[in-house]
């Protein structure tokens, strides 16, 4: 019995991270990385009509502020066009997304401010009111750079208020739209998930 001893207590010391383990896990240093998603109801003008866009964000969130993903908006309504002379009417439908950046940092225990930038694509189309036949369509860039402010509801849950600014190229494949027609100033309301 006394040589057992002296013998399990080498063997303890000997064992690799036997010490460590006692202790429990240590805390990382490294960057963590979380998931987030934003619900999002955007205002703005389409061919000079004020419209609804439904949409939002999800993505990866890199030390709880640096968030990377995917977004996407579509019209909730299509916007009337004017018609031709033998007065037939027209409705443009579109939507857009594409890489969503965004950056936030708390301004306040609650309040959070964030800058973001969408750039990627959209698609518009223009039908005949009467019989819903496509007359055009067209792809194009945008760019869309917002500001928003967040309030805390909850640790993980969010509301916030966002001013942006769309951004449309090289439209030129739809009847009396242009590309002037899909800029716009927007405004938006939030809901996000995640991120701190």
């Amino acid at each position: 019995m006394a040589n057992t001893l002296p013998f399990a207590l080498a063997l303890a010391l000997a064992l690799p991270g036997s010490l460590a383990g006692q202790v429990g896990p240590q805390p990382s240093d490294g960057p963590t990385v979380s998931a987030a998603a934003s619900l999002q109801l955007k205002a703005g003008r389409i061919a000079h009509e004020g419209r609804l866009h439904l949409g939002g964000w999800a993505g990866l969130v890199f030390g709880g502020r640096l968030a990377i993903g995917g977004a996407g908006f579509a019209l909730l309504e299509d916007v009337e066009l004017v018609g031709t002379e033998a007065g037939i009417g027209f409705d443009l439908g579109m939507g857009y997304g594409g890489l969503y950046l965004a950056y936030w940092k708390p301004v306040s225990s609650r309040v959070t401010g964030q800058v973001g930038l969408l750039a990627g694509a959209g698609h518009a189309e223009v039908r005949d009111r009467l019989v819903g036949r496509e007359v055009g369509s067209d792809n194009f860039p945008v760019l869309e750079p917002d500001v928003s402010l967040f309030f805390a509801v909850h640790p993980r849950i969010r509301l916030g208020a966002s001013l942006a600014y769309r951004m449309a190229w090289d439209v030129d494949k739809l009847p009396t739209v242009s590309a002037e027609d899909l800029r716009s100033t927007t405004g938006t309301l939030s809901l996000r998930i995640g991120g701190k």
